[in-house]
């Protein structure tokens, strides 16, 4: 299955980390397991305002090329032709790795959000710091290295819990509840930008199927999720056989905002689903609102695993 069984313990609160003309990064999530070091980011480059025949202009008259900027800890060649994210052993070796890639091209050039790339690596187990470098010489973006921050080796020991196995706080869902969808467009968050807000924890939890909150990081007002579903044996069979196709939904678990007597349902910007033999699992990212207070409730289901109507309060810290 694609997803960790176990809650991980938050490695960096998020947020933009290089800020640079030709290439912003920033860290999307960060969790450290005995296991291994688990660091999603994503680049963005700016927003070309050119319109087709500015960049056709240039091309011609060799402006379009960018400096090429040097190597260094890079080797004189390699296969890539983006970025590139390494880390630094104690004697100042980069050891490159290679992650999950996912690619946008952003907005028109009258809009405002540049193309981008964002990338999931899982580097060695690494505890209290590490060093991880950053190069893509193509566009002229100098390799980097950022000193990043981790929890220590016996803290990571002693908060890692399996999902099946962490604690769950979860009550009946009111049936007085008036369940409405969300108003609008789906909603587009810069998540590299966002700082977290929330450990990961357990939603909801039944027979061979749980929900999971790997993420809650906050965007201005904006309050940014990564749920992840997983099902197993009898269960990840029923899911799989309520799916259909195409797929009218998500075949992962529902997740709605409550405030007061209204719970409105979120709906994904992203998602992806695996599933397979006796074992099923599905990944969102949401968007909703930040309550005024400090407890964002939510409301939870999975019918096709088995799971019902459920409410969670999730305690959101000050970003």
């Amino acid at each position: 299955m694609s997803m960790e069984l176990t809650l991980g313990v938050p490695a960096h609160r998020g947020g933009i980390v290089v800020e640079r003309p030709e290439l912003s990064v920033g860290v999307v999530h960060a969790v450290s397991r005995p296991t291994g070091l688990e660091l999603d980011l994503l680049a963005r480059r700016p927003l070309d305002r050119r319109g087709a025949v500015e960049r056709q202009a240039d091309i011609r008259a060799g402006r379009a090329a960018p400096t090429v900027a040097p190597r260094r800890l890079l080797p004189p060649f390699d296969e890539g032709m983006e970025l590139r994210v390494g880390w630094l052993d104690r004697d100042g070796r980069a050891h490159w790795e290679h992650g999950s890639w996912s690619a946008s091209s952003g907005d028109h050039y009258a809009g405002s959000e540049g193309p981008s790339l964002r990338t999931v690596l899982r580097l060695p187990p690494m505890f209290d710091r590490v060093s991880v470098v950053l190069a893509w010489p193509e566009i002229g973006f100098p390799e980097t290295v950022l000193e990043l921050p981790l929890p220590d080796r016996a803290t990571v020991a002693r908060d890692t819990v399996s999902i099946w196995d962490a604690p769950l706080h979860t009550r009946p869902a009111p049936d007085t509840l008036n369940r409405r969808a969300a108003a609008g467009p789906v909603e587009t968050v810069a998540v590299e930008a966002g700082r977290t807000v929330a450990a990961p924890r357990v939603l909801h939890r039944g027979d061979g199927a749980a929900v999971v909150l790997t993420r809650l990081s906050a965007v201005g007002r904006t309050l940014a999720m990564a749920v992840e579903s997983v099902a197993t044996g009898a269960r990840a069979h029923a899911v799989e056989a309520a799916i259909g196709f195409p797929p009218a939904h998500d075949p992962g678990a529902a997740v709605a905002v409550v405030h007061g007597t209204d719970a409105v349902w979120l709906r994904m910007h992203e998602g992806t689903c695996a599933g397979g033999g006796d074992d099923f699992s599905s990944t969102v990212e949401l968007a909703g609102p930040r309550p005024d207070g400090d407890v964002l409730t939510v409301l939870v289901s999975w019918p096709a695993a088995g799971l019902p109507d459920v409410c969670v309060d999730i305690p959101v810290e000050a970003s």
